[in-house]
Parts: structure tokens; sequence; C-alpha cells
């Protein structure tokens, strides 16, 4: 196999990998639960969603708009399930979970997180 043809599948695998994982995290993975939020961005490189009934995360500006939001953080959400922007769910935070991340940043630096979501 020709290495450009073995890099590109190599690649692919990757990337399907890193999407394949179980809507149940066991407890021990579990970081904090009980949140409650909303997607208040997404691009191909960021999705921040809003806390809105904890007091974490950071206030956030949308590069795009200049809208700032308090409590937002960056996530890669393990089961977003067709989730609308601005539709509000419940959510934990589960320990980091290996994903392929664009080198490039959306809107300045934050914090991200590992999310499920577990209901509406």
């Amino acid at each position: 196999m020709k290495p450009l043809s073995a890099m590109i599948l190599l690649s692919g695998l990757l990337m399907v990998s890193a999407g394949c994982s179980k809507n149940d995290t066991p407890a021990n993975n579990i970081l904090q639960t009980g949140l409650r939020g909303k997607i208040i961005y997404s691009s191909c490189a960021t999705t921040v969603v809003q806390v809105l009934n904890k007091d974490i995360g950071t206030d956030w500006t949308n590069c795009h708009d200049q809208q700032t939001f308090e409590h937002a953080i960056g996530v890669n959400i393990i089961n977003r399930n067709g989730i609308a922007a601005e539709a509000e769910f419940n959510f934990n935070i589960v320990q980091k979970e290996p994903e392929m991340k664009c080198d490039m940043g959306d809107c300045g630096p934050i914090n991200y997180e590992t999310i499920v979501i577990t209901g509406n």
C-alpha cells in the first residue's frame, strides 16, 4: 500500500473511532452531574454550551456578533443526537475522551469539557 493511501486510511479510522462512544457512561467517569444548558455556538471547530443552573464556566464572547455569555464551556458532545442550538437539555460532564480537534480556535480561548446529554 502506498504511504499516502495508508495515511488516508489511518486518518479515516481515527475519525470513526473517536466518534464511537456509548451513551451509558460508567459512574466513576462522571465528574459533574445534574447540569442544564443550551448550545449557544457551534461550528466545525467549536461547540459552546452555556450552563444555566450552576456557576461554572467562564464569560465568553462570540467573535462573530460580539454577544457575550456567562457560564460558558467549550464541549465535545458524545451524543448530540440532533439537539439544535438554543434548545435546553440536561447533561453531565465526564472524563475527557480522545477526540480529533481542529488546530484552529474559534472565538478565542475557552475551557473544554466532554459531556453526555441525559435528557431534555
